[in-house]
Formats: C-alpha cells, sequence, structure tokens
C-alpha cells in the first residue's frame, strides 16, 4: 500500500490572496447589483415648489405743493397675473397717506398706480415692473386745477414749492388689505 489514504493531501490549493480576492470581488459584484437596482427603481424626487408667493405693500402719500392732500384716489392695477380683476382703490387719510397690502401677489407681477383727486390734475400714472419690492413707496405730487376757488376742495392760496409734508403711514389697521387667490398665481 503506497498509499497513505489521506485523499486531502493531493488536492490544489489555492494561495490565500486569490481567495481573498474573489471573495472581494463577489462582495463588490453584491453591492453593485443592489446598487443598480435601487437606482433603476427608486422614486422620481418631487417636484420642486412652486415659487414664493410674495407679499407687496404699495404705500405713500399724495400732497400738493407743501400741504397733504386727503381724499385722493388711489388706484393700483395689476398687470401679469389672473386674478386682476381691476383696480384696487384706497383714498388717502388727512395726512395724504394711502397703503395697500397685497398677499399671494406672484414674483412677475407688476402695477400700475394712478392718483386723482377733486379741484386737482390728475398724477401721470406710475407703471412698475416686476418682480415687485415686499414694500414700494411712491409719493405723488398734485398740481391744483387752474381756476380753483372756494367751492372746489383744492386750496385757493398759492401753495409753497419746495418742502414736501412730512410722511406719516397709514397704519396696517388702516391699509386695504387683497389677497390674491393661490389658483390665479398658479396660472402665471
Amino acid at each position: 500500500m503506497a498509499d497513505s489514504g489521506n485523499y486531502f493531501e493531493e488536492k490544489s490549493e489555492e494561495p490565500d490572496y486569490a481567495a481573498l480576492a474573489k471573495w472581494l470581488v463577489a462582495i463588490a459584484a453584491t453591492v453593485l447589483a443592489c446598487y443598480l437596482a435601487w437606482y433603476f427603481t427608486k422614486p422620481s424626487p418631487p417636484a420642486p415648489p412652486p415659487p414664493l408667493l410674495a407679499v407687496s405693500t404699495f404705500e405713500g402719500m399724495v400732497y400738493s405743493g407743501s400741504v397733504p392732500v386727503p381724499n385722493a384716489m388711489v388706484a393700483v392695477n395689476l398687470t401679469g397675473t389672473a386674478s386682476a380683476n381691476g383696480p384696487v382703490y384706497d383714498m388717502t387719510d388727512k395726512n395724504g397717506a394711502y397703503r395697500i397690502d397685497f398677499n399671494g401677489l406672484p414674483r412677475g407681477a407688476g402695477a400700475t398706480l394712478s392718483v386723482s383727486a377733486n379741484g386737482y390734475e390728475d398724477a401721470t400714472p406710475l407703471v412698475v415692473t416686476g418682480p415687485l419690492q415686499a414694500d414700494s413707496r411712491m409719493n405723488f405730487s398734485l398740481a391744483p386745477l387752474p381756476g380753483a376757488g372756494p367751492g372746489s376742495v383744492a386750496p385757493s392760496v398759492p401753495q409753497k414749492i419746495g418742502k414736501i409734508p412730512a410722511y406719516v403711514r397709514k397704519s396696517a389697521a388702516e391699509a386695504i388689505e387683497v389677497k390674491i387667490p393661490a389658483i390665479a398665481a398658479k396660472k402665471q
């Protein structure tokens, strides 16, 4: 019996580094397969949120010479938004101040402001393009109508030109507040 009975001695052994390499390749293949399965089955990312809606305040003063003009009609007509159903109006207070707050105004919206008062020439309309600032202060100077006399609202005495009256801001409670529907903002 030339054979010692040990069948395992003649088996060919692989070097330890080759077995380690096979083991590492198997792990890398498993990780790669898991990544590819995740990549091709992952849910699509959520849609980006719509652009932020702005809150814009239009405020200022209407004056003539050095005197505030009370009861002047200020009209703000929005442009670039589907929710504009015509101008929004505010009357100036005893200090000639007006204030209109727009909540939910789309960023691309613009506006045209116009001012009129009894006994005064209308102010030249002011066009403001978007994007609007959060707080826009615009003052308007009105000229008395020629021949404004005692029966008119405009003062009959000549106005001093040069010194603008002090601006007294309307409070938030006195402001006209306009909420723009979100549906109209999405159409833009």
